[in-house]
């Protein structure tokens, strides 16, 4: 927290202090449903170590706050809608909770702030707002559909007058049929997993989880700063390597890790990761 208030040196006071205020709750709850889909490793940190959190971040989740505020002040409940509700049910021995952005016509909305343009529903996106359709449905309330709004938040209106491929509204919906099997699968695959993770037995974060990227081949002289080229396989460095050059190995970025955890500074699989990468980029 103490590296987040210099980061926030420059922000009005306002926003110093929302920044620093975290009034996320998951309720009277073992895990939410956002926990859940977060690796199991990070469940295991966070009962060692507080999160580190970057100005970047803190503000981007600041935004998504305050649209959520908003569209709960401006829900109809006259109609049935149903906003910013926690749902509670006991799942796998453990009690799970999930958070309702929007119930109408017996469809489960999610609204997800995003940077440029959105052409599909995300994964773990698809999988929380089935998830939390499956809660609510434990708790009385069905639904038949699953949709995420997203938000473009640099949506351009001037953009949108001038180049009819340019998305035309600032949001996009994307609804699909709800996935209750899908649902209990991801229940019952996560929960144990993140119960063992409280034990201190949790499973290393895989590539996806990291958000890594593939490694890639950098063809350059050893002495040199720039590659000639970058491969994306080994063996097309190998074919494409001219007398005088070496092939540097450059791995894949770690997205989640480097951006978005806020334990890799504790994480031992980050630490021992880092250690092998730069051990290969130095190799003669």
């Amino acid at each position: 927290m103490n590296n987040l208030k210099q980061e926030l040196v420059s922000f009005p006071s306002p926003f110093q202090r929302a920044l620093l205020r975290d009034d996320y709750s998951k309720g009277d709850s073992q895990f939410s449903v956002t926990g859940l889909l977060s690796p199991p490793l990070r469940t295991w940190l966070a009962t060692l170590h507080k999160r580190e959190e970057s100005a970047y971040g803190s503000f981007s989740a600041l935004l998504g706050t305050a649209i959520h505020h908003i569209l709960e002040s401006n829900v109809d409940t006259s109609t049935g809608e149903i906003a910013e509700k926690r749902v509670f049910a006991e799942i796998c021995g453990a009690k799970v909770s999930g958070q309702m952005d929007l119930w109408e016509n017996r469809t489960m909305f999610d609204y997800k702030s995003t940077r440029g343009v959105q052409d599909c529903m995300k994964p773990d996106h698809y999988k929380q707002v089935n998830m939390n359709a499956y809660l609510a449905k434990l708790n009385g309330i069905e639904s038949d559909n699953v949709a995420v709004v997203y938000i473009q938040m640099d949506w351009s209106y001037m953009q949108s007058t001038v180049n009819p491929s340019y998305p035309q509204s600032p949001f996009k919906i994307f609804i699909h049929p709800y996935d209750e099997k899908m649902a209990v699968d991801t229940f019952n695959k996560a929960i144990p997993e993140h119960l063992e993770a409280l034990k201190g037995n949790a499973r290393l974060c895989s590539k996806e989880e990291k958000w890594q990227k593939d490694d890639t081949y950098a063809l350059m002289k050893p002495d040199g700063k720039r590659a000639s080229k970058v491969c994306n396989t080994l063996e097309e460095a190998k074919a494409e390597i001219k007398p005088g050059q070496i092939i540097q190995v450059r791995k894949g970025e770690r997205t989640f890790c480097d951006n978005f955890c806020g334990f890799k500074e504790h994480c031992y699989q980050y630490k021992q990761e880092t250690l092998e990468i730069n051990n290969k980029n130095n190799e003669p």
